[in-house]
């Protein structure tokens, strides 16, 4: 239990320590990973933060992934996970060339 605590206290201080944008890419693996497993709920919940973190003061961009992610939650729901992963990763990918990561 208490290796769990030490485990837990480390990732959360990494997380913390994270830029916005690397944990833009942290929300895509964990989106991606779960998919991958087939964890819907949480895959959803990931998708649903990259939707929130839009802001959609900056005009097209922002409209324009929110129908990706759309597009992505739609795939789930019809247990069409290569779609949703195929967006996700070159989105993903898009966001790490962009910012050099």
């Amino acid at each position: 239990q208490r290796q769990a605590a030490t485990i837990k206290a480390y990732q959360d201080q990494a997380i913390l320590s994270m830029s916005p944008t690397q944990l833009i890419l942290k929300v895509y693996d964990i989106a991606i990973v779960s998919i991958k497993k087939r964890d819907l709920p949480r895959a959803q919940r990931a998708i649903q933060e990259l939707i929130n973190s839009l802001n959609f003061d900056y005009g097209e961009i922002p409209q324009g992934l929110f129908r990706l992610y759309q597009f992505s939650q739609t795939a789930l729901r019809e247990k069409r996970f290569d779609d949703a992963v195929a967006i996700l990763e070159e989105l993903r990918s898009t966001w790490a060339k962009a910012f050099n990561l």
